[in-house]
């Protein structure tokens, strides 16, 4: 949300200043920032999606009992991941676990749940 509030803010600051006949360099230079910004984000989100160790953590979830009697049913997991980890898991950034939140739905309650993914070591 605030990225989103920053935009629209540096959008009508360069309106302004094209209006006014004067540089729009810096509005211009932080809007690309911004627009680079959700693409590394959106790309660790399909990456991470992607991944093998994030399905089978998210399987397990599903499963867990003891999940299941705190929430209920489990209806759905969110789809944008809370935290840096999961931009760290996805770019593999470290070598160590990766944490991060992903909020699940259930029949009873909503609840974000902490999980922490390891990377896979490559084969030789």
């Amino acid at each position: 949300m605030i990225a989103t509030g920053l935009m629209g803010f540096f959008i009508d600051l360069k309106k302004i200043l094209e209006a006014q006949k004067k540089s729009t360099f810096l509005p211009q230079f932080f809007i690309g920032v911004i627009i680079v910004a959700f693409g590394i984000a959106g790309g660790g989100v399909l990456l991470l999606n992607n991944s093998k160790t994030y399905q089978d953590t998210i399987e397990s979830i599903k499963t867990d009992g003891v999940l299941k009697s705190e929430m209920g049913d489990i209806k759905g997991i969110g789809l944008f991941p809370s935290g840096t980890g999961f931009l760290d898991f996805a770019y593999r950034v470290n070598t160590g676990p990766s944490k991060f939140f992903i909020t699940v739905r259930g029949s009873k309650v909503i609840k974000d749940v902490e999980i922490t993914l390891y990377k896979s070591l490559p084969t030789q």
